[in-house]
């Protein structure tokens, strides 16, 4: 894994955020804290392609 942004951390972080996303679908009954969780780890993975987009672009203004 070569640095803070690169793609393997990326692939990694949301293949954990998957695994607790089934977890919680798999371990929780239906209602608002499942519904809670799902939202919150949604949230996380959001964050995370939004921080590769913006390192990719990055990478591209240098050149």
């Amino acid at each position: 894994m070569n640095g803070p942004g690169s793609q393997q951390r990326m692939v990694v972080a949301l293949l954990v955020l998957a695994g607790a996303a089934a977890g919680v679908g798999l371990t929780m009954e239906p209602g608002k804290y499942r519904a809670l969780a799902w939202v919150l780890l949604g949230f996380f993975a959001f964050r995370i392609l939004l921080a590769r987009l913006k390192q990719q672009q990055a990478d591209r203004s240098r050149g």
